[in-house]
């Protein structure tokens, strides 16, 4: 009897997969661009023998300085870079790397004599320079600016024959592309954590304390308090809390200062910092006395960007009460930057003598320099 075979189901021949179900996968990668900044302090002592030593197109380069993995230097030409420009000093910025491109902006500044302050002395620029060595011949390894008459200079920028040159580069990173990954359904927002929590400040929903700094109260949560400050936490809610009837009173400190530090608290940024309208004094001085609230209430990195803050500001006036306020709250970073600034202005009287000797912790100074000496003697 003959068997018939039966057939197979229609679509696809016998003895082969079905296939798949249709599916979509869609994935997205990222490309982002970093800048890495570097900062370096040129200072040229004997700058009127130097002046006399060299003619126009001659100049002086600084030890090189490594930014965005790339050495720089700054140059200086106290005669002006051509013989056209002899009557105009010329300060420049030169890659040193051999054989490599970069894309980067640059700041050049010279210290004023009577101040301390950098001031540029050139327009911000509008877009990245690109420097080269690839080619030995090629002017592109170094940008710079012809400044004011070398008069001029002389009388804003020299100060005991010594000239100070700061340089800021920023080098423009490679393009990175992440690797693919899958794209989500949801476009997901930034966090907004610390917007909600400054709202909360704003509005002073639920709020449970209230502090009294020289008669203006601040309404704020004992939650986010304690959260935020180990000192808050033991005030508030610890064996030694503060149970009194109504506002807790905060001494010594300014109602300004108070503000911020509730906006830090709340929102982990400065914030409340750029709202009062205040010049770069007074937002130096809010500094100190902000640094002085971080170490107050133990909160340590509001502490080391106010002394971040303190170090980028220092001028001959102001070196001399910030390395006293460093040793009192230690903060060793600021202290060096003083040390460092002292030595790169020079002793001069300004540095040394201050309207109020308290203000000035030479003693200080000198531990430190000693404690080189001695880390050396170790050593060796």
């Amino acid at each position: 009897m003959m068997m018939m075979s039966s057939a197979a189901p229609a679509g696809h021949h016998a003895g082969e997969e079905p296939p798949p179900p249709s599916t979509t996968r869609s994935t997205m990668s990222t490309c982002t661009m970093g800048t890495v900044e570097g900062h370096h302090r040129f200072a040229i002592r004997g700058y009127s023998r130097l002046r006399a030593l060299l003619a126009a197109g001659e100049y002086v380069r600084s030890a090189a300085f490594t930014v965005g993995g790339y050495d720089w230097a700054v140059v200086f030409y106290p005669r002006g870079a051509t013989h056209a420009d002899r009557d105009h000093a010329a300060v420049y910025v030169q890659l040193l790397t051999d054989r490599a491109a970069a894309a980067a902006t640059f700041d050049l500044r010279f210290v004023r004599a009577d101040s301390g302050r950098p001031l540029s002395v050139h327009p911000p620029l509008a877009a990245p320079r690109t420097f080269s060595t690839v080619l030995r011949s090629s002017s592109a390894a170094m940008y710079g600016v012809k400044v004011e008459a070398i008069q001029a200079l002389q009388a804003n920028y020299v100060r005991r024959d010594r000239l100070t040159i700061d340089c800021a580069v920023r080098v423009v990173g490679k393009p990175r592309v992440s690797a693919a990954a899958p794209l989500t359904a949801a476009d997901v927002p930034p966090p907004d954590l610390a917007a909600h929590l400054g709202r909360l400040l704003d509005l002073k929903s639920h709020a449970d304390v209230t502090f009294d700094v020289r008669g203006v109260q601040f309404a704020a949560h004992r939650v986010v308090l304690a959260m935020r400050s180990a000192v808050f936490a033991a005030e508030l809610f610890g064996p030694m809390r503060n149970n009194a009837v109504g506002a807790i009173k905060v001494g010594d400190m300014q109602p300004a200062v108070f503000k911020v530090l509730l906006g830090f608290i709340y929102t982990d940024t400065l914030a409340a910092m750029d709202d009062l309208d205040a010049d770069e004094d007074d937002r130096r001085e809010l500094a100190r006395h902000l640094l002085v609230a971080a170490d107050r209430y133990d909160m340590g990195r509001l502490k080391l960007i106010c002394a971040d803050m303190l170090a980028r500001s220092l001028t001959a006036q102001t070196v001399a009460s910030t390395l006293a306020l460093a040793d009192r709250h230690g903060c060793r970073g600021l202290r060096e930057a003083c040390v460092e600034f002292v030595i790169a202005m020079g002793m001069n009287d300004e540095v040394v003598i201050s309207r109020h000797p308290d203000q000035l912790n030479c003693i200080s100074l000198f531990k430190y320099f000693f404690y080189q000496i001695g880390s050396l003697l170790k050593i060796h």
